[in-house]
């Protein structure tokens, strides 16, 4: 798997129609030494990010906090299982290595944009 960065957002969860507040969506769209696990949010900027998911939309995808199964391990910490992972589309608009909108793919289907660059 390697490592990876993240953005950090309020993603409206399509099935239970919650917010999950922080939700993560993990990202390797910098250059391999800019990847450390630091934490991004709308409005950052992407050190070194990759000349393809520069200036565009980018869908990917997220675990969902609001709708996946919650597991409770020892000491009350909670987890997802890999198995009990629900992930729901999410689409990124990036520009001059900005974080500029980060929209459901409800959101992003009354944009009305067609081209985006595909990232799972």
């Amino acid at each position: 798997m390697g490592m990876f960065n993240s953005i950090v957002a309020d993603l409206r969860c399509p099935i239970k129609q919650e917010v999950g507040s922080d939700t993560e969506i993990q990202i390797k769209w910098q250059v391999r030494e800019v990847r450390a696990l630091t934490v991004y949010h709308l409005g950052d900027v992407l050190e070194d990010i990759e000349a393809e998911y520069d200036n565009t939309w980018i869908r990917t995808d997220y675990i969902c906090r609001v709708c996946s199964k919650h597991t409770t391990g020892k000491n009350g910490f909670t987890y997802i299982k890999t198995d009990d992972q629900r992930r729901h589309p999410v689409f990124v608009r990036i520009d001059q290595g900005k974080i500029c909108e980060v929209l459901t793919e409800q959101e992003f289907e009354k944009t009305g944009v067609a081209d985006f660059v595909h990232y799972f």
